[in-house]
């Protein structure tokens, strides 16, 4: 039924082979279509992704990149607005308002520690037409105010009165008069105040121990210190400053780095600094010591430029875009811009693993350098990765579906076999039946019709219907039990059982069959065998299925030898016989159900049962059967079974 249904569906008439083997081709195909199909989408998908992956992650590297500048764009426009938006400043604020700025945070003006990221080396302070006024070379006009005509209208009368005083006395002179006429303003034509100078001067020839040596002292630095009006040029405040520290230990200037620094960009810059794009300069702040480069950072709407040098400013703005970047297997660097390797404005190009993009108004002539190795290595893995995982899901797919179609087809042709050995048994099955009834019926049918049967043939005729009778009977008995064993209600009556009890009913049942001419069989029996628990009717079925498998596979010259044994830890029931034996290979499938070693000659009958009925009852009593077997000469069947623990070591005494 099972294997004409695909052969139906499919509208063809075949033979039981024919619709077998059509029946498991639509299976194949079934399983073989779909499994093709998945592995070859599964491929060209991964050739597709394969293809698209390299577009798509260089569109990742550059969205990367220019992530990377908007960040970088944004920390420099962070840093330009430090200062906030101020009103224009005037010359007489410049002083205060870079002091303000220079002491918040400066680089520089912490020693005691690096400076904070973000924080500028220096400023410029400018006017409203953006030139600097602080820090500055000088601070003057070109047309003096009457203040510094008369301080220089002192200096050069002090220089007259040099040939009639000390020098020290005169300076301190000078300083008083400057003071006392409030000329403490008054500049020199180079743009320094006279005050400061001359002060500077007097302590020079002054011992400290003179008491006015501490008085001028502090007064000079009072005016270092001064950043109000009159504002004092950031040369003369840095070398004033620089000289303080010589006498007595006096404390640095909080913003000297921010003023040198401030200052020598000025005494670079040819003209008013832009105060719109960033530029960078080379500069000397420490006069002749090698040159540095500085960044110019405009603040929004004029006023202060912020001065940053360059190597701190780009290691810092590169941390600060690693940072976000890292994570996802980038790193960035600056670098001077390189023509040869960049394409036109905003774009970028590929270069060994590295993106660079030129960063334009944010750093003229500078470029933001991508290194992609890490993340193309990155990337690479995870799609190496997934294209494994789709691989190894479609031939896993393939391969539960080979397993499925490998069980759908086992079980298949189990059941057609199955169908088939079923079909065969009911056939074998009437057969048998049929055979001793048959026999029997005649024979009754022939004294019946003989008006005057002979007490001889009488006798004959009812010894074969006894004969046939307990055939009828052994067949029925097979398929009954091989019926509950099926069903798992085969019930034991498991007893403490003499051997040979078990051999006595078995050699009962066979002795009027097996005592016919041409039959050879012989009982050997050990002595003092020990109990044995046993169900004496099923293990005496077990045995006897072993005799009648030995004479149906007898020739003519039957030599049947049932022998009983002790063996180690049990009790052996040996049946050999001088058949024609079976091919070793059949060893293990000779106990199967309605399995029967082929018969050439055609000659045995019987359903395959009785072995596998035995070897059931056997294993149900603990127990095991084992063949040996030699084609042509003869087979010996051994059932091996347990005895009772308490008979041990007593043997049995024989009733």
């Amino acid at each position: 039924m099972v294997k004409r249904l695909i052969p139906s569906i499919l509208g063809l008439r075949l033979r039981p082979r024919g619709e077998l083997l059509v029946s498991l081709l639509a299976i194949g195909l079934a399983v073989a279509v779909p499994a093709a199909a998945l592995v070859w989408t599964t491929l060209r998908s991964w050739d597709r992704e394969r293809r698209d992956g390299a577009q798509e992650l260089q569109a990742l590297h550059r969205f990367r990149l220019e992530e990377a500048v908007r960040t970088l764009d944004a920390e420099l426009a962070a840093r330009a607005q430090r200062a906030g938006r101020r009103d224009p400043v005037r010359p007489t604020e410049a002083g205060l308002v870079f002091r303000e700025l220079a002491t918040e945070g400066m680089a520089g003006s912490r020693p005691e520690g690096p400076p904070e990221e973000g924080v500028p080396d220096g400023l410029l302070v400018l006017a409203a037409d953006g030139v600097p006024l602080y820090p500055a070379p000088a601070i003057g006009r070109l047309q003096p105010p009457d203040a510094d005509r008369r301080g220089e209208a002192l200096v050069a009368a002090f220089h007259q009165g040099l040939i009639t005083e000390s020098m020290a006395d005169a300076y301190l002179d000078l300083a008083d008069q400057l003071m006392e006429q409030h000329l403490e303003g008054s500049r020199s034509p180079s743009g320094r105040l006279y005050l400061p100078g001359i002060q500077w001067a007097a302590l020079q020839r002054l011992s400290p121990e003179d008491p006015r040596f501490g008085a001028t002292l502090e007064a000079l630095t009072r005016q270092v210190m001064r950043y109000e009006a009159p504002l004092m040029p950031a040369s003369q405040r840095l070398f004033l400053a620089r000289e303080l520290r010589k006498w007595g230990g006096r404390p640095g200037l909080p913003t000297e780095s921010a003023e040198a620094l401030g200052l020598a960009v000025v005494q670079a810059l040819r003209g008013p600094p832009s105060q719109e794009l960033r530029v960078a300069m080379t500069v000397h702040p420490s006069g002749d010591g090698p040159g540095e480069e500085v960044w110019l950072l405009p603040a929004p709407g004029g006023g202060v430029i912020w001065l940053h040098r360059r190597e701190r400013l780009h290691r810092e703005l590169e941390a600060r875009i690693n940072r976000g970047l890292e994570s996802l297997g980038y790193r960035v660097r600056l670098g001077p811009q390189s023509p040869a390797t960049l394409t036109p404005a905003g774009s970028a190009m590929a270069s060994s693993g590295e993106l660079r993009a030129p960063l334009g108004a944010s750093l003229p002539g500078w470029e933001l350098r991508l290194d992609t190795s890490t993340a193309d290595a990155s990337l690479a893995g995870a799609a190496r990765r997934q294209a494994a995982l789709q691989v190894a899901s479609a031939v896993s797919a393939v391969i539960l579906g080979a397993v499925l179609a490998f069980l759908a087809i086992r079980r298949f042709l189990q059941r057609v076999r199955l169908a088939e050995v079923r079909h065969d048994f009911l056939t074998t099955v009437s057969h048998e039946l049929r055979t001793p009834m048959t026999s029997i019926r005649m024979l009754i049918d022939s004294l019946a019709a003989d008006p005057d049967p002979s007490p001889e043939r009488t006798r004959s005729y009812l010894g074969v219907v006894s004969r046939e009778t307990l055939r009828l009977g052994r067949l029925v008995d097979d398929y009954l039990t091989f019926a509950r064993l099926e069903r798992g209600r085969m019930n034991y009556d498991f007893q403490p059982t003499s051997p040979e009890t078990v051999v006595e009913a078995a050699v009962r049942s066979v002795e009027p069959r097996f005592a016919a001419p041409g039959c050879d069989f012989r009982t050997e029996m050990a002595e003092g065998l020990p109990l044995i628990r046993a169900d004496v009717p099923s293990l005496t079925t077990a045995l006897l299925n072993l005799l009648e498998n030995a004479y149906k596979y007898t020739g003519a010259d039957k030599r049947i030898l049932l022998t009983v044994t002790r063996a180690a830890g049990g009790v052996c029931f040996t049946v050999t016989d001088n058949g024609r034996g079976f091919d070793p290979r059949h060893r293990s499938r000779i106990f199967e159900k309605f399995h029967r070693v082929d018969d050439a000659g055609g000659a045995v009958t019987g359903a395959g049962l009785g072995l596998h009925i035995a070897r059931s009852i056997v294993e149900a009593h603990g127990g095991r059967v084992e063949v040996e077997t030699t084609p042509g000469e003869g087979s010996r069947f051994t059932i091996h079974l347990p005895i009772l623990p308490e008979s041990a070591d007593e043997p049995l005494e024989t009733p």
